[in-house]
């Protein structure tokens, strides 16, 4: 049976857990990389408007479906239109690309052929240019007199006149194009009604099923301190604070009398299994509304960041007839911590209705709570060749998915699950249980059976060769009810050629903080096999000033084939760092061994690393294995005290590989050149890319201890001369201390 998902929220606290007394720390992540944010730009400055479908109400959103506007259009996309090119400077209401002006006051200087010359001067007529401001939109503007941007130079004896153009001005040309974004298709069934699909029009928020804790539905919408990019706001600030994450609502027609009662509610928690555990009153999360005629918005609703508690139900009543209109909007936005992904708040299930009072609370709907990721035995994933030698043994027995009633009668419910491989093949179809009595306004576990009576369901892969995926299906059934899109749990099973523990979803980041400190994770093999490599996603931007920033840190991947006693049956003579993906969240980073290793039996995968950098390994809270994660700062190996999974995963060799043809994303930086390698005497590094004046090129030892620093010099000769035989971590960092690249140094004598 798959255990998961079983934390009760009175263990919040211990939950989001920052650190403990023995060298390891969990904390919160800093970037979640959005894989459409960071589409190709040019230096052509452009702004694309999004066109909406006004909604009506009821309207209803409880986030199982990503409704938010992605707001990342660009020319040459499907419904994107040229509209019109707006520019900063006009005179007249005509503006040419060549307009520049001075802000002061310019001349004719008339020089006449006396002896000595007599030089006068005339200022040059001034103009008045309306000023558009188009970091705003729509621009605001305003009237100001300049000049021409140059002088005029007439010398009576030596005509023509000279015009002398000013090398520096003011006020220079600048333009803008303008696009609109025609609305996005799709629907949305509320109550079997077909809506527009989108109903938020910014997309700042991240939409999850593995944030929250005990949620009213799967999936939530979680404000934190990243941007839509998945960036923080400030990053360089550690303690910037302001407004962060906004999500806003498309226009609503809302012109109905006061009297027809209408309430907007929602469901919020804090913290849940992300961010961090610092509860700063400065820190809240507001509802505002928008009054149409008036053109502002105004604050409703507001609290600051509370202790963790169970999910709260919040409904607000729409009085006022400055709301009561067409056009109107409402808003949620958070102010927190700008630098990382730190101060968090779930939202769930907004609706907004007429006819409602101030108890509303009733919703007929039932619901799973979490997404799945896997229905075999222990692990996530396992190879492909591994699972056909003990299939029967490779599936859990059963799964346990929580599904919450939030109807306050009984419902009759009833659950199962469909599977069929995606290279062909029937459906599977089972019926695994049901639920009459006793559910109302609660959370109850669905058993469903997978290799053990009625079902003994097992993957037949006879139609896959040497990986196999199979979609998965976990569904609900009531009548009636209001939202279909929360019944379901939809998974991709993956056969291929890793194990896993983990879900592929990070909540926090792992690290150890002890130079030489050493990380194993016990993986039990079905049968012997061939170690090639070791996934792992890093989330390395978190830093606590003063601490070394996790880019910083450096490893020697290993194998061991026991621990008590300690056996390394590998270890990798190169050094390793933290690499990260830009390309989407979660991306894993494949290490390869030196050189292909045989296992069996019992392997412990992981890390000796060189310095105190905690390197935020991600940490999924979802699943529990902490019995399979050791690490070792002192005498013995211990357990982890964190509950969860680490996300490092074996790889071995397959015929087919997956993970072939998947572009690696390198580290940010510069890459750096170091030559001759191995060197003896003396060795050379170069910098591809700008680096700043007074850099130093340091060396650290294989325990991190700093061996030799130098200014640095492209190209200059460094000598070896004390250093020993061995390897060696190179750096140039600039004079703040920020290492801008990175690479490795043999010395061989």
């Amino acid at each position: 049976m798959l255990w998961n998902r079983t934390l009760p929220c009175a263990c919040l606290c211990l939950i989001v857990a920052v650190s403990s007394a023995q060298d390891e720390v969990l904390r919160a992540l800093s970037f979640r990389p959005s894989a459409d944010a960071p589409r190709a730009k040019d230096n052509i400055d452009r702004l694309f408007l999004y066109e909406y479908e006004q909604q009506e109400i009821p309207l209803m959103d409880d986030f199982s479906v990503d409704r938010t506007r992605k707001r990342n259009a660009q020319v040459g996309d499907p419904g994107v239109t040229y509209d019109q090119t707006l520019y900063h400077l006009a005179v007249g209401g005509a503006s040419t690309a060549d307009m520049r002006f001075n802000s002061d006051t310019t001349f004719t200087y008339t020089i006449d052929g006396s002896d000595p010359p007599v030089r006068t001067r005339e200022p040059l007529e001034s103009i008045m240019v309306t000023l558009f401001d188009l970091s705003v939109y729509p621009p605001t503007s305003e009237e100001v007199e300049v000049w021409p941007a140059y002088n005029v130079y007439d010398t009576l004896t030596s005509p023509p006149r000279d015009t002398v153009f000013l090398t520096s001005v003011a006020y220079i040309q600048d333009s803008l194009l303008l696009y609109s974004v025609a609305p996005e298709a799709g629907t949305y069934l509320m109550n079997n009604v077909a809506t527009p699909l989108v109903l938020w029009q910014d997309d700042d928020v991240y939409v999850n099923g593995s944030y929250p804790i005990d949620p009213p539905t799967i999936g939530v919408a979680t404000f934190d301190g990243l941007a839509r990019t998945g960036y923080p706001y400030d990053f360089p600030n550690y303690s910037a604070y302001g407004q962060a994450d906004h999500l806003t609502s498309v226009p609503i027609d809302l012109e109905y009398p006061a009297s027809d009662s209408i309430y907007l509610s929602f469901f919020y928690q804090t913290q849940g299994l992300s961010g961090d555990a610092e509860v700063q009153p400065i820190d809240s999360l507001i509802l505002e509304f928008y009054a149409p005629l008036e053109q502002s918005w105004y604050k409703v609703w507001g609290i600051g960041y509370v202790d963790p508690a169970d999910f709260q139900q919040v409904l607000i009543p729409i009085t006022q007839g400055r709301f009561l209109k067409e056009g109107f909007q409402f808003r949620f936005t958070n102010y927190a911590t700008l630098s990382g992904s730190f101060d968090h708040w779930h939202l769930d299930y907004v609706r907004l209705a007429a006819q409602r009072t101030f108890d509303d609370t009733r919703l007929v709907d039932v619901a799973y709570l979490y997404p799945e990721t896997s229905i075999l035995q222990t692990y996530t994933s396992v190879p492909f060749n591994q699972f056909e030698v003990a299939s029967s043994a490779s599936m859990a027995l059963s799964v346990d998915e929580r599904i919450r009633n939030l109807d306050i009668n009984d419902r009759f419910i009833t659950y199962g699950m469909t599977a069929r491989s995606e290279d062909g093949g029937p459906t599977v179809n089972f019926s695994n249980g049901l639920n009459s009595s006793g559910n109302a306004s609660q959370i109850f576990t669905s058993t469903h059976a997978i290799n053990s009576a009625p079902n003994d369901f097992v993957y037949n892969n006879d139609l896959s060769t040497d990986a196999a995926f199979w979609d998965v299906k976990f569904w609900a059934n009531t009548t009636p009810d209001i939202n279909p899109y929360n019944d379901t749990i939809r998974l991709v099973q993956e056969l291929s050629n890793y194990y896993a523990y983990d879900d592929g979803s990070a909540e926090a980041g792992y690290g150890l903080t002890a130079a030489g400190a050493r990380l194993a994770y016990r993986y039990d093999l079905i049968g012997p096999d061939s170690l090639r490599a070791v996934r792992m996603y890093f989330n390395p931007l978190a830093n606590t000033p003063p601490a070394l920033p996790p880019t910083q840190g450096v490893f020697l991947l290993t194998v061991w084939s026991s621990l008590d006693p300690e056996v390394v049956q590998h270890q990798n003579v190169t050094f390793s760092t933290p690499e990260y993906r830009m390309d989407g969240i979660d991306k894993f980073v494949e290490y390869e061994l030196d050189s292909v290793i045989y296992v069996q039996g019992t392997i412990y995968i992981g890390w000796i690393q060189t310095n105190t950098a905690a390197m935020n390994l991600g940490f999924d809270k979802n699943r529990n294995n902490r019995t399979k994660i050791f690490y070792r700062t002192g005498g013995s190996w211990t357990n982890t005290s964190f509950e969860g999974s680490l996300m490092m995963r074996p790889v071995f060799i397959a015929a087919l590989d997956p993970w072939a043809g998947v572009e690696e994303e390198g580290t940010v930086g510069h890459g750096l050149i170091v030559y001759p390698n191995p060197a003896s005497e003396l060795f050379r590094v170069k910098v591809e890319g700008e680096v700043a004046r007074r850099s130093t090129v340091v060396c650290q030892d294989a325990t991190g201890r700093l061996v030799l620093q130098e200014p640095y010099v492209e190209g200059g000769a460094i000598p070896t001369s004390g250093l020993s035989p061995g390897v060696y971590v190179v750096r140039v960092n600039e004079p703040s201390g920020t290492s801008v690249a990175q690479g490795r140094l043999v010395v061989q004598r």
